[in-house]
């Protein structure tokens, strides 16, 4: 068993999990205007920022870090009352820009905290983990995805007790990208109203503990989880609904559960029109369309990388004080398919929830929660990888497959990578539109697979780098600086997961996709977790590898395993 600990959500609505429960009690929302007409957003309180860091650090934290900080604070502070935790301790975070507005259009120096491992690490020693934090950047599914992660991670015997963090601020960089896209609401969002126009930006800080220790529970237990990708488009959800139905059928099936095991649903909810109607023929597809279903976006806003934490620390109060929370603003269903949402708070006996989110990348993630006196235990076991069926690795303007050099040319990575796309012989002229990094990705996933047979939901694709996506970011920044209006094209690319998306919408892979930021390739991690996707029973192939990417600097390491 998995269980759910102390958690801990800051928000415009209060500074922890009770006060912000009390807000969605009185349907408070925390979306209000901000500078632009028709931008909704919400700060972070301005009340109890100091805290006492529990060991000295020779640097001044962020204003993000410091609300991840006392997040984490806050829940160790409520778990050491069942004793100090010991054993393994791991942290887990979950962000898609981190100190994203500390960036300018000036490459940063390497110890800067725009690089999100280091943001990770300042934040790991502040709280005094000794672990190495791991970081999922996973779009808008990084939440969910890392609490996922945590959970496997504890199954397989790595770590005794994870605690998952989660934050992201909105910020010029944020909000001009969304509003390029036309998908942010004048008003404060409607999620599957009929009048529904848009989304509702926010921040947070969320964090909870995820342990094997059943006298840490709360209550709680953690089920089933999956991730997999539609292989659609990097910035349009799937039109069938298919690929978030697989995530929702693999996580229910894990503990081998009904639809009508399911009490209710907290869904992504953003109030798009594509998004919301994309979720109601998901559910239909996994005959959940008369499961009551909410979104708390209208009340937090979309909190992005933080959006998953704490939306699930919202789920177990929901389960705890046996409330359905209304849907703020709905008043008429607007999507194809059947959906039981309401306005209004609904009294209800809840033994299980199920948690859900989708982002740009195509990726879509799926969670269980669960009452103890219900859970059922996952069983994850682990599979010995063997040595690769295939590598590929780009540097220094060569392209090695199998240990052998098949393409050599000039370094300078526009010529080289234009040449190797032109060497494939493929034609895709959206090629030309990506950004670098999955220029290369593409590249190097081209050569690898290219002689491999398998079924869309056979393969993983499991990724890692530094650098996150700071090329694109830098470009961005440099419009932003010039005043230049905003690109779509631009900043789909400024998510690093986006690689995984190119991947598998060329290959047709609609298996879990993951992107971590690590401050060096950890070899040994991804082996492991590798393991852990390929003991699952649908999972044959996982691609795991590095993919970094900053200027003219490039490297690429990539592992084909097979069960």
């Amino acid at each position: 068993m998995t269980y759910i600990g102390a958690t801990c959500a800051i928000t415009g609505l209060g500074f922890g999990t009770d006060a912000n429960f009390k807000s969605l009690e009185r349907y408070e929302s925390g979306v209000k205007k901000y500078s632009r007409p028709q931008l909704c957003q919400f700060p972070l309180p301005k009340q109890r920022i100091e805290f006492t860091p529990t060991v000295d650090a020779p640097f001044e934290l962020t204003r993000l870090e410091k609300f991840m900080v006392m997040a984490v604070a806050d829940v160790l502070k409520q778990t050491e009352q069942q004793g100090k935790l010991s054993g393994r301790v791991g942290l887990v975070i979950s962000t898609t820009k981190g100190n994203i507005d500390m960036l300018n259009a000036e490459r940063p120096s390497d110890d800067s905290p725009i690089f999100i491992s280091n943001m990770a690490r300042r934040i790991a020693q502040t709280v005094d983990i000794q672990a190495k934090p791991i970081v999922v950047s996973n779009a808008c599914t990084s939440g969910v995805a890392a609490i996922v992660v945590a959970a496997r991670l504890i199954r397989a015997d790595i770590f005794d007790n994870i605690i998952v963090v989660g934050g992201d601020e909105c910020t010029d960089f944020t909000t001009s990208g969304f509003l390029a896209f036309k998908s942010v609401s004048a008003e404060t969002c409607r999620p599957y109203d009929s009048r529904r126009d848009g989304v509702s930006l926010g921040e947070a800080a969320a964090a909870l503990l995820v342990t094997s220790e059943k006298r840490r529970s709360t209550g709680f237990a953690l089920e089933g989880g999956a991730m997999t990708n539609d292989a659609n488009h990097i910035s349009g959800p799937s039109r069938t609904g298919d690929a978030l139905s697989f995530a929702i059928n693999e996580a229910m099936a894990q503990t081998d559960l009904a639809p009508e095991d399911i009490s209710f649903i907290n869904a992504h909810g953003t109030a798009t029109v594509y998004n919301d109607e994309m979720e109601s023929k998901a559910m239909a597809l996994s005959e959940l369309s008369y499961v009551p279903l909410n979104s708390l976006k209208a009340y937090f806003g979309h909190t992005l990388g933080a959006s998953g934490v704490l939306e699930t620390i919202m789920c177990v109060e929901q389960m705890r004080h046996s409330l359905l929370v209304g849907t703020l603003g709905f008043e008429q269903l607007g999507t194809s398919k059947m959906l039981i949402v309401s306005a209004n708070h609904k009294r209800i006996d809840a033994t299980r929830c199920l948690k859900t989110a989708s982002g740009f990348g195509g990726i879509n993630a799926a969670l269980i929660i669960a009452r103890d006196d219900v859970a059922r235990p996952v069983n994850q076991p682990i599979t010995t990888l063997q040595q690769p069926i295939a590598t590929c690795r780009i540097a220094h303007g060569e392209l090695e497959l199998n240990g052998k050099v098949v393409i050599h040319d000039v370094p300078q990575f526009d010529t080289f990578i234009r040449n190797a796309y032109h060497r494939r012989n493929e034609p895709n002229m959206k090629f030309f539109k990506m950004d670098n990094m999955c220029k290369m990705g593409y590249i190097a996933a081209s050569y690898i697979l290219e002689n491999q047979k398998f079924d869309e939901r056979e393969i993983a694709v499991v990724l890692a780098n530094r650098a996150s996506s700071l090329d694109t970011d830098l470009q961005h920044a440099a419009n932003l600086a010039s005043c230049r209006p905003a690109s779509p094209a631009t900043f789909v690319y400024t998510l690093p997961n986006i690689v995984l998306g190119e991947i598998s919408i060329h290959h047709k892979i609609k298996g879990e996709t993951t992107f971590f930021v690590s401050d060096e390739f950890d070899e040994e991690f991804l082996r492991q977790y590798a393991s852990i996707l390929l003991a699952r029973q649908q999972c044959r192939y996982v691609l795991i590898g590095w993919c970094e990417l900053l200027e003219n600097q490039y490297d690429l390491k990539f592992y084909l395993y097979k069960k």
